[in-house]
């Protein structure tokens, strides 16, 4: 029963797995980049040897152990507190298939493949599974907020 709840919306996290894959194969296949939204939005595939801001570059046997970690842990919340809000649900598996996606490019090609490049702000190039992990951040943290201003003082 608690497998069974705690896996509920696993599909939030296969769509998003799935379009983070599928954008980085086609990214691939951009020379040069391209002007998506002139001045808001390029694609500029860029090769990421190590994590957010390029911390840790060149360690990918301790990147790819630590969102091991991490997703283990996520699976490990779905599961051990099955009735948790949809938000807080939702958030943990964006946060799951971002780390596992971005954990299959690590482990095929060394590295993560980024190419969402914002034109109007100095930021550095990311991807799909990058929003998804923190969108999915932004919804557990309010999910979790909502829960304990809920909950009554004494």
């Amino acid at each position: 029963m608690r497998l069974k709840q705690g896996c509920r919306l696993f599909w939030v996290a296969l769509v998003a797995f799935v379009l983070d894959r599928a954008t980085k194969v086609w990214s691939l296949t951009l020379e040069g980049g391209a002007e998506a939204l002139p001045g808001l939005l390029n694609f500029q595939p860029v090769r990421n040897y190590g994590a957010a801001f390029g911390v840790f570059a060149g360690r990918q046997a301790l990147l790819s152990a630590l969102v091991l970690l991490l997703c283990a842990a996520v699976l490990f919340l779905l599961l051990r507190f099955a009735r948790m809000p949809v938000s807080a649900r939702v958030g943990l598996w964006l946060i799951f298939a971002g780390g596992l996606s971005n954990l299959y490019d690590r482990l095929r090609y060394g590295y993560v493949i980024d190419f969402l490049e914002l034109g109007f702000i100095r930021f550095p190039v990311f991807n799909v599974a990058d929003v998804c992990i923190v969108a999915g951040c932004v919804l557990t943290f309010i999910a979790v907020l909502r829960m304990e201003g809920g909950k009554k003082r004494g």
